[in-house]
């Protein structure tokens, strides 16, 4: 689930206590399933929210500003340093429970000053302040370069690490030309701003076996998306962004730490578009090797596995 799901709740824990009944009354696979389309119908209902000057992001925007300035008290220095003058979605949307209370507290001062250097006995900021620190707690964040940490060589000693170190492009965020078989999860432009990311995993997953099943079956030794294919779709997918408050004025891990500059991060549309577009293989999108010269070689004998097992339903297409 996404942060942005919980946008609107004053509920200072969201997650709500479970208790023995509903457990049980949520054991019912029917129930389970009503629960969760309920859930992730409500989430993918929240992407109008992600469109530039839409009435669903202006609310949204307002609805923000007004929540952020009461829990920090409506003191104006704070709210000029932390309430964003962007588009509420340019960056991801935290709601980090209890994080813009801690400011008001007495024995809290908030500086936006960069740091220069790490003393002896603290922090000196380029606002030419020393700040005496006990301890020094790096939340720093996390890497979300898409460039792999380990060697991944491709077709022609191709290195991922190097293509991918500027502007890292995919196919559906799920494969990269000049990679044979190189399947991937959450790569670029993958659902990580949108919807239920496990359940695009699990889009991701199922997509991936519909390939493994036709690889094994038609003696496939591998597949690799067409250059042309990707630049296409990376062609698009920057149209599509440039209606939606990722490609905002701020800077933003969306864009590789930029203000400016391509998404690279989020996929260019909702869950749902998603969904649809990994559905089903698009075989025409890949370079096709085959194991054998003749690609038609897995016809076999001429029989079928399936015709040949005992008691087998020899008519089994007549279906009305």
């Amino acid at each position: 689930m996404t942060p942005a799901a919980l946008l609107g709740s004053d509920d200072p824990s969201p997650n709500p206590e479970y208790r023995e009944e509903d457990k049980q009354r949520l054991r019912d696979p029917e129930e389970i399933k009503e629960y969760r389309k309920k859930v992730q119908g409500g989430i993918n209902k929240a992407f109008k929210l992600f469109l530039k000057g839409s009435d669903a992001n202006k609310s949204a925007t307002e609805f923000a500003v007004r929540q952020m300035s009461e829990k920090l008290n409506h003191d104006p220095e704070l709210c000029a340093q932390l309430i964003p003058k962007w588009e509420l979605g340019c960056r991801r949307i935290t709601p980090g429970n209890g994080y813009l209370e801690a400011f008001t507290k007495p024995n809290v001062h908030l500086t936006n000053s960069n740091i220069v250097s790490v003393t002896t006995h603290g922090i000196q900021t380029e606002d030419c302040a020393h700040h005496d620190l006990d301890v020094i707690v790096c939340a720093t964040g996390f890497d979300v370069s898409q460039v792999p940490p380990y060697p991944v060589i491709g077709r022609d000693g191709v290195s991922l690490a190097e293509k991918w170190k500027d502007e890292p492009e995919s196919y559906l965020s799920l494969a990269c030309p000049s990679m044979p078989n190189y399947f991937i999860f959450t790569g670029p432009n993958a659902t990580v701003g949108h919807g239920s990311l496990i359940q695009s995993m699990g889009w991701s997953a199922d997509w991936m076996i519909q390939w493994l099943r036709k690889m094994a079956a038609e003696n496939i030794a591998s597949v690799t998306p067409k250059q042309e294919v990707v630049d296409e779709f990376v062609r698009y997918g920057d149209q599509i962004h440039k209606t939606l408050t990722w490609t905002g004025e701020c800077r933003s891990w969306y864009k590789k730490n930029r203000v400016n500059g391509r998404v690279t991060a989020t996929w260019p549309g909702s869950a749902i578009l998603y969904h649809q577009m990994v559905k089903q293989i698009r075989p025409e999108d890949f370079d096709i090797r085959y194991r054998s010269r003749n690609r038609f070689q897995f016809m076999g004998n001429g029989f079928t596995e399936y015709e040949l097992q005992d008691g087998a339903d020899m008519a089994y297409y007549v279906t009305t």
